[in-house]
């Protein structure tokens, strides 16, 4: 069996050669037993930027938020102290929750520097 793989290789070769010789194509072969055949230079791919590692452990924020938010009732304005959380993430997972929860366009949030706090205001529709 492994001989007629070999030929069947050896005649992809040499058809890919006739090819190359009249500049219709560029290849290179490479086989499992660590054969080459053909003349491109092979380059690596670069690795995709992977997503950066979370400061806090998955969850830390969302259960810090949750007391605050779960049982906010229409017509309702909160505070929530951002602790040491930078701002972003505090209303990130605030505003992930509360659209998954209450629904888009049922909150607005600001963020009140003076105050170090990130505040919610549940509303209707």
């Amino acid at each position: 069996m492994e001989l007629i793989f070999q030929k069947m290789l050896e005649r992809a070769v040499k058809d890919l050669e006739t090819l190359r010789r009249k500049d219709l194509i560029n290849y290179k072969v490479l086989t499992d037993d660590g054969e080459e055949f053909g003349d491109i230079e092979l380059i690596e791919e670069e690795a995709k930027p992977r997503k950066r590692a979370s400061l806090y452990p998955h969850g830390e924020i969302r259960q810090y938020i949750l007391p605050y938010v779960e049982a906010l009732d229409l017509d309702e304005i909160i505070s929530i102290p951002l602790k040491d959380y930078p701002h972003e993430n505090v209303r990130g997972n605030l505003c992930a929750w509360a659209t998954t929860v209450w629904g888009k366009g049922t909150y607005t949030s600001t963020i009140n520097h003076a105050k170090q706090t990130v505040d919610i205001y549940r509303h209707a529709a």
